[in-house]
């Protein structure tokens, strides 16, 4: 049976780490597409039994808008390929994202550790909220980049991620953008593990980067105060 879901999944520099994922989402999700979307250097990823484009090496959101081109089907998931999946997460990601209005979900990911993905102190509540839920999500302002199922409907009404910014923080802004346009955003009952930045070079750039990047996303949708926090 063909499923109304594909699978994109962001590749860079980590071949053994995304055979595994491969391999997930073979076992859990064997009748979807599943698309590797590779910004690595030419000849350096091993050929994979999955589809694979080869992109330039931009940025994650333009990794990923480079992907969601390719996709015809009524959803869409992307996640990283140091996410590893269970048998649980589509169906659970699926029924939730097929409630009215609902734009986008995300799962809870996990470290290998055991310890829920740090997203911030605010967002502790967020967990809290779904713990306590009798429901199985809740509606939160944004959900982590590192699985993201989202309407295709939804992305055709605003648009892929914002390429402008580099690193961080283009997740939280395509989450922002959905909700200006009338969509939830949900975070699910359901759990990933997520081994966390296996392809991010240990460089202070980036930490600049995803400065510069929360001072625009400020600017964008939050006013004075923060943009005040973040010149601070």
């Amino acid at each position: 049976m063909k499923s109304d879901l594909t699978v994109l999944v962001i590749h860079y520099r980590t071949p053994d780490i995304l055979g595994e994922c491969l391999a997930r989402l073979e076992a859990f999700a064997p009748d979807t597409r599943v698309i590797v979307v590779d910004s690595s250097p030419a000849g350096e990823t091993p050929v994979q039994s999955a589809e694979t484009l080869s992109v330039p090496n931009h940025s994650f959101a333009h990794t990923l808008n480079c992907g969601l081109k390719r996709v015809q089907t009524p959803f869409i998931a992307h996640l990283n390929a140091d996410v590893f999946i269970t048998k649980e997460t589509f169906p659970a990601l699926l029924r939730a994202v097929q409630e009215p209005g609902v734009g986008m979900v995300g799962p809870q990911a996990y470290t290998q550790d055991g310890r829920l993905q740090r997203q911030g102190l605010p967002y502790r509540r967020h967990y809290a909220r779904l713990q306590r839920s009798q429901q199985n999500s809740v509606s939160v302002p944004w959900l982590s980049g590192c699985l993201q199922l989202v309407r295709r409907e939804a992305v055709a009404a605003v648009g892929g991620m914002d390429a402008s910014l580099r690193f961080y923080n283009e997740d939280m802004e395509w989450c922002f953008r959905l909700r200006r346009a009338g969509w939830v955003c949900r975070l699910v009952k359901t759990d990933v593990l997520h081994l966390g930045g296996s392809s991010t070079p240990k460089d202070p750039r980036f930490i600049v980067e995803g400065y510069r990047g929360g001072y625009k996303l400020s600017q964008r949708y939050h006013g004075a105060v923060y943009q005040g926090l973040h010149r601070a």
